[in-house]
């Protein structure tokens, strides 16, 4: 088990795998399926245990509710960063030698199946960890973080999908034309990625001790925290 820095610390992977547990019963064959995966397994568990708690030591650093949901704004952004690959190649269906094209571009040095290996474990952990953090933004009551998170994972998907398709392609003229719109991707990514960490969160609703504290008590409803 990981040594953890402070009560808060503790308390904020309490939460984390409250939900992690919840979420092995989830609807989503998906979800449970990746879930219950990490969780039968001790040495998977304790992986996904570690960095988790990697990932939640600044949010257990700050004491108040803006700083805290700005820091957990940040570490959903590094998900989904971690889950970008698979997520791509499951909406675009990439398959065959396109697939192994694609393994190419991030992991040149890698056999093609050690590097798909790795890029999958890394996706489950990132699905159970925002299982998590999810859960944990809803505990806090921050609408805005949700709303800001989705269009987060929206622009980043459009900008990662053409940073692929230059990578891969071998038409030069209509690479040129690709990354045009590719630079104007990148500017949305950016001016969304500061208002994530800028926008403050919605004024009601109170820090992480306070609703964790309700929420344990019975007197705080904790709904829709599940990865859909």
């Amino acid at each position: 088990m990981p040594r953890y820095n402070s009560r808060r610390h503790q308390k904020l992977m309490d939460e984390s795998e409250y939900a992690l547990h919840d979420a092995s019963d989830s609807s989503s064959l998906r979800v449970s399926r990746i879930v219950n995966t990490i969780l039968q397994d001790s040495r998977t568990y304790r992986l996904w245990e570690s960095q988790h708690a990697d990932l939640l030591l600044p949010v257990a650093e700050h004491g108040n509710k803006k700083r805290q949901i700005l820091a957990l704004r940040n570490a959903e952004v590094q998900l989904v960063h971690q889950q970008a690959l698979f997520r791509y190649l499951q909406a675009n269906e990439v398959r065959g030698v396109p697939r192994r094209r694609v393994f190419r571009i991030f992991h040149a040095t890698l056999d093609y199946h050690r590097a798909v290996q790795i890029e999958h474990w890394k996706y489950m952990l990132a699905v159970c960890s925002r299982i998590s953090t999810d859960h944990l933004i809803d505990i806090m009551n921050d609408v805005k973080s949700k709303n800001l998170l989705r269009l987060y994972e929206k622009s980043y998907a459009r900008y990662f999908e053409m940073q692929c398709f230059v990578a891969g392609a071998a038409d030069s003229i209509y690479i040129e034309l690709i990354r045009s719109e590719m630079e104007d991707a990148q500017d949305q990514l950016r001016r969304v990625r500061r208002r994530v960490e800028s926008e403050p969160p919605v004024s009601d609703g109170s820090s992480f001790d306070q609703q964790e504290a309700l929420a344990r008590s019975g007197r705080y409803p904790v709904l829709n925290y599940m990865l859909g």
